[in-house]
């Protein structure tokens, strides 16, 4: 077996990391920040400049969870496997007020209830640029 790198197009920030790992039947995805393809090259081209980094745009807290999910989405379906295949989600909110928020969002991205992983959810003392939330996560390859 190989460790295999799945990017699904989704453009890194200028960070040592990538995003998905395939090793056999196992899929590690990094925790996702809600940063937009514009939002990651900026960073990308600030860091390799040794520029500071742009703040992070004021996007609503839904369509942040959404752009985590569609990635997260994105990168395991890339890896050969799908949602209901997620054995593990690990979820850091800055606000844990925006828990129900972000449940309504979560839960449309698998076919049944029977089919959620395990999960944490937890208050990060701070998240990526102060965006709303991140989320990593491991599964399987049916």
């Amino acid at each position: 077996m190989q460790k295999q790198v799945i990017n699904a197009g989704i453009p890194l920030s200028g960070v040592p990391l990538n995003y998905c790992v395939r090793y056999g039947d196992m899929v590690y995805v990094s925790g996702l920040p809600p940063f937009t393809p514009e939002y990651s090259n900026a960073l990308s081209a600030a860091r390799a400049a040794g520029k500071p980094v742009p703040p992070f745009p004021d996007i609503p807290f839904a369509d942040q969870v959404r752009i985590v999910m569609d990635n997260l989405k994105k990168l395991v379906e890339a890896a050969g496997s799908n949602m209901d295949c997620l054995l593990k989600v690990i979820v850091w909110l800055k606000d844990q007020n925006q828990s129900a928020e972000f449940d309504g969002v979560y839960k449309t991205y698998f076919s049944s209830p029977e089919s959620y992983p395990a999960r944490t959810r937890m208050q990060a003392g701070r998240t990526p640029m102060d965006c709303g939330l991140e989320v990593e996560a491991i599964g399987y390859v049916p």
